[in-house]
């Protein structure tokens, strides 16, 4: 790989985390507002409108609101995320966050000093001051990987991506060549994610030593099992990382 495509993604990855930081780690509270499909149903939409009326109301349209993918806590949807540094408490994630619950937010946390602990669901970092989720016992037992971001980004700014480390394996691969990037696979134990379980690395030296040109790389994001939902929140909440898998295949 040419050094000027590192150099180029360094760049970008430079610009994208001083953006992030601007936006998470200013004084200024961040909502997140879960809006994947779950959320939607949930009536997703109507509390971020009610969030974005009450912030405009109150002249603090400086605030962002920021709509996000899924985190994995369905149940309490609609789920929303408040960050507020300048309160002294970790980012706190609320769950049936109805409209009006929205503006009590609003009007108590976002813009008071009351967290408004009878809608938590649970603080996102360990603290001494509020449950956290990591207190759950679901968390006790996972470390999400291939969703780490989901629930986190906005998943249609790539910027949001790149800061939390999209699209680093794709500029480490491109300094592979075809044999090692296959290699690498097989060693990380990478798998299809259906009932078959199918060896990425084994898919793709079948499909790299067979003969014809061109080939083509078919992204299959229907979801063929009634009630499996994978392949939607994935697209829904962090399509970068089917993106750079494909490329990288």
């Amino acid at each position: 790989m040419s050094p000027n495509v590192s150099e180029a993604f360094a760049r970008i990855r430079d610009t994208a985390l001083a953006r992030w930081r601007q936006t998470f780690e200013s004084p200024n509270p961040v909502i997140l507002v879960g809006t994947a499909t779950c959320g939607r149903a949930a009536g997703a939409i109507e509390t971020a409108a009610a969030f974005r009326q009450a912030l405009t109301e109150a002249g603090r349209t400086d605030i962002p609101i920021i709509e996000v993918g899924c985190m994995g806590h369905c149940y309490a949807e609609p789920l929303v995320i408040i960050t507020k540094p300048a309160s002294g408490y970790p980012p706190i994630a609320y769950g049936y966050v109805t409209p009006e619950i929205a503006r009590i937010l609003t009007r108590d946390y976002v813009l008071g000093e009351d967290p408004s602990l009878e809608f938590i669901l649970g603080a996102l970092d360990t603290n001494e001051m509020i449950p956290s989720l990591k207190d759950l016992p679901r968390f006790a037992i996972e470390t999400p990987v291939l969703l780490e971001r989901c629930g986190f980004i906005d998943p249609e700014n790539i910027e949001h991506a790149i800061a939390r480390d999209a699209y680093a394996a794709l500029v480490r691969a491109l300094e592979m060549d075809p044999p090692a990037v296959i290699a690498e696979i097989g060693r990380a134990g990478l798998r299809g994610r259906g009932g078959a379980g199918f060896p990425t690395a084994q898919k793709w030296e079948i499909c790299r030593k067979a003969p014809g040109e061109p080939k083509y790389f078919i992204c299959n994001a229907d979801e063929g099992d009634p009630g499996a939902f994978m392949d939607r929140s994935i697209l829904e909440s962090d399509p970068h990382s089917v993106i750079e898998g494909m490329i990288i295949g």
